[in-house]
């Protein structure tokens, strides 16, 4: 049974919500795979990927507050930022897609094998961020905390129909 067939009866605005944000999360995770190797790919990396994606918003709107807060977000990256950037994004884009085509899947141990995966990554990125990474941290931490709870509220209920069926 895939996560797309069931649906919770007690919570289906939470039903509605995961798969939403899983696609999202799996946007996100194909974004995040593409950069990396974007990054590792192009000469000068992230500071050249992220000047050539601003440049473009700049073109069109000199005032865009999104352009201008992630030019100002890579000014501030230490020098060896592309090695880590490239192996986060495309750790982090591959698990992300693991665990949404995992959970549309409706393979029960995604469930708890996700929340583990993301606690991790909230952890690395809070440490991250004490040592100065930068802004973006805080709001991928954000997404991730989100996207927990609705794998939580989600399994709960799975979990409340196996012991009703059983």
């Amino acid at each position: 049974m895939s996560l797309s067939t069931t649906l919770p009866r007690k919570r289906p605005w939470a039903h509605l919500a995961l798969v939403v944000s899983l696609v999202g999360k799996g946007g996100l995770g194909l974004t995040q795979l593409l950069a990396g190797l974007a990054i590792f790919a192009v000469p000068g990396g992230l500071t050249n990927v992220s000047t050539f994606l601003a440049r473009t918003e700049l073109t069109e709107d000199p005032n865009d507050p999104f352009a201008l807060w992630i030019t100002h977000q890579i000014a501030q990256l230490p020098p060896d930022a592309d090695h880590f950037y490239t192996l986060y994004f495309v750790i982090h884009g591959l698990l992300n897609l693991g665990a949404v085509l995992a959970l549309l899947a409706g393979l029960r141990w995604a469930y708890p094998a996700s929340i583990a995966a993301l606690v991790g990554f909230i952890a690395y990125q809070m440490y991250k961020y004490y040592h100065g990474e930068g802004a973006i941290m805080i709001v991928l931490t954000v997404i991730d905390i989100l996207v927990i709870w609705l794998i939580w509220i989600e399994y709960k209920a799975l979990r409340a129909e196996d012991q009703t069926k059983g």
